[in-house]
């Protein structure tokens, strides 16, 4: 049985195949959707697939209010702009800044996304450098990464290269795409819309470009030698939905409809994704189960920070469980218990582990879980809920 919260940072252009592990998977999942104005075509579809799902503002998660289901499968989906792909530097900024944000409320990160202009920009490679919790994108059966959405539906980049030597000069089109063509179209409206004023009806007349924004995108597919679109089926989404938006795509455009052979198409890479990410929540489960196992007996010796007596979410102001010694070290800058000496383990702890409401936050952090053994770091947000913080945040439910 699969225990703890599996992160998911993603795209809409990939939400099918999102959808479609999450479909394939039998086991109970509890998922939670954080709100947000890109997870409109994610939305509808767990309701069309009959999915149920929470959701939750991203301010009440990083208030410490995002409550997963204890002992369970919880997925916790944070969607991002589509439109980022125009803009790869706001791209990386915006993932990176949101996979620290995660870190206390997951146990691993999932990102269904590409690196679309990143070229080199491994996230998960990024995150383990930053002592993150276990991560993974896209990647072929070479652990090649996918850099766009057509290479995580055909299985990777050098796939990609043989398919752009085969089908010179075609529009490549794959389910989430042709539904999603708009939205896709409008993350460089701006540009477009600004470059089109600009041309006079004389301009218009000898370059041959149409007014409206599809008559200057026809134009600038015309001057690649663009005639067709390879329409990719990967199995995904709906299919009535996805053949009537090809059909839309292609009227717009004004490129002929060519279906791509068998063999292009590839789930590879969204099987091996999510049965790695699985994994993490997995193999982390065990951990705790052994941590269970030795934690009435062997606490000092394997450098557990503990709060006896404690409950998560108990008033220590009405129960006066805690000494008043504020004895601590300090480590890089940061403010830890001193695992040399387990008083100081207990009472230094009092201060950054109590919120402002006077209730615990955290009941156990194992060492393995810190940055270095017998280390735990705390600290305080910017809502003043004090709770774990860095590389050995964890839930309050963590055991």
């Amino acid at each position: 049985m699969t225990k703890g919260v599996l992160g998911v940072i993603l795209c809409p252009m990939l939400d099918d195949n999102l959808l479609y592990s999450l479909q394939k998977d039998p086991e109970e999942k509890h998922i939670t959707l954080v709100d947000h104005s890109s997870n409109v075509s994610v939305r509808r579809k767990l309701r069309l697939a009959g999915i149920p799902f929470d959701v939750v503002g991203w301010d009440d998660v990083l208030g410490w209010r995002y409550e997963p289901v204890k002992d369970a499968f919880n997925i916790l989906i944070l969607t991002i702009d589509l439109g980022l792909h125009a803009r790869p530097d706001v791209l990386k900024s915006t993932v990176e800044e949101r996979t620290e944000e995660m870190q206390p409320f997951v146990d691993a990160i999932g990102f269904y996304l590409g690196t679309c202009g990143n070229y080199e920009w491994d996230i998960p490679a990024w995150s383990d450098g930053r002592g993150f919790k276990p991560s993974e994108t896209f990647r072929d059966s070479n652990g090649r990464l996918c850099h766009d959405c057509v290479g995580v539906n055909i299985a990777g980049g050098p796939k990609y290269g043989e398919m752009q030597k085969a089908f010179v000069a075609h529009l490549f089109v794959f389910p989430a795409m042709a539904t999603n063509f708009d939205d896709f179209m409008d993350a460089d409206a701006a540009d477009s819309a600004a470059t089109e004023e600009s041309l006079t009806d004389e301009m218009r007349e000898v370059l041959g470009i149409e007014k409206g924004r599809d008559g200057y995108l026809r134009w600038l597919l015309s001057l690649g030698g663009y005639q067709n679109i390879l329409k990719i089926d990967t199995g995904l989404g709906d299919h009535e939905e996805f053949d009537c938006a090809t059909v839309d795509v292609a009227r717009r455009t004004g490129l002929n409809i060519k279906d791509a052979p068998e063999g292009w198409a590839s789930l590879q890479p969204t099987d091996d994704l999510y049965a790695r990410c699985k994994g993490f929540l997995q193999s982390r489960s065990e951990e705790r189960h052994g941590l269970r196992q030795v934690l009435p007996f062997e606490m000092h010796r394997v450098g557990l920070a503990v709060l006896r007596g404690i409950s998560y979410g108990e008033d220590v102001h009405q129960r006066k469980a805690f000494g008043n010694s504020k004895r601590g070290a300090y480590r890089d800058g940061v403010e830890v218990a001193d695992p040399a000496r387990p008083q100081a383990q207990i009472d230094g702890l009092q201060h950054h582990m109590v919120g402002d409401d006077g209730r615990v936050r955290l009941r156990y952090v194992p060492a393995g879980e810190a940055a270095d053994p017998g280390f735990l770091l705390l600290g305080e947000d910017q809502h003043h809920q004090r709770g774990a913080e860095g590389h050995g945040a964890v839930r309050p439910d963590f055991i």
